[in-house]
């Protein structure tokens, strides 16, 4: 079996999280769809209390309708998505692909 050259273990890692961030945010932009979709079918009915705190912050929700839940899931998850770090780390040389990018476009060098 052939081992992977140093530009392939690159590609390959920055595909992977691409693919990962991607369908987080789908994930996410589904949930708060499906909340907008319990909106419009006119499901009111109160689905139960939300508290949150954290230091002297706090949030509470009472009283709230099932879509209020979906889509603030849905945007805790687009959220973090988004926002969320990821270090790749190859193994060997491979890493210094990773610092050698230029941190510019291609397009930006004219």
């Amino acid at each position: 079996m052939p081992v992977a050259s140093t530009n392939e273990l690159a590609f390959w890692a920055i595909a992977i999280v691409a693919v990962y961030k991607v369908a987080s945010l789908f994930v996410g932009l589904g949930f708060g769809y499906m909340g907008y979709r319990l909106f419009l079918s006119g499901i009111e009915k109160p689905a139960g209390d939300l508290k949150a705190s954290s230091g002297d912050k706090s949030l509470k929700l009472t009283r709230a309708a099932p879509g209020t839940f979906f889509a603030l899931f849905g945007a805790g998850v687009v959220a973090v998505a988004i926002f969320q770090g990821f270090d790749i780390e190859l193994p060997g040389v491979a890493g210094s692909v990773l610092e050698r990018l230029p941190l510019d476009p291609p397009m930006a060098r004219e």
